[in-house]
């Protein structure tokens, strides 16, 4: 049930990240992260280390977020992908 409710919650949130313009996603933030978009695929990048684990395989990451940050069409893609499984 919180695996189907965390779907639903990713598709609710992309989907209205999606309305923005391309700069709000960008913008500098006071996070950790900088900026939405570099926030959402640490959180990829995370679950993406937890699916790792649970399926007891190397996971290929050496940082909690990547150097590059996908767009939020890449992001919402491989989240959904990522909740698929």
């Amino acid at each position: 049930m919180l695996v189907r409710y965390s779907a639903w919650a990713n598709q609710r949130l992309l989907g209205a990240l999606a309305t923005l313009p391309e700069t709000e996603l960008l913008k500098p933030r006071a996070t950790v992260f900088g900026n939405i978009l570099s926030t959402l695929n640490h959180n990829l990048v995370v679950d993406r280390i937890w699916q790792a684990h649970l399926q007891g395989r190397a996971h290929g990451y050496a940082s909690r977020n990547t150097e590059r940050t996908p767009s939020l069409a890449e992001l919402a893609v491989d989240q959904a992908e990522l909740d698929r499984w």
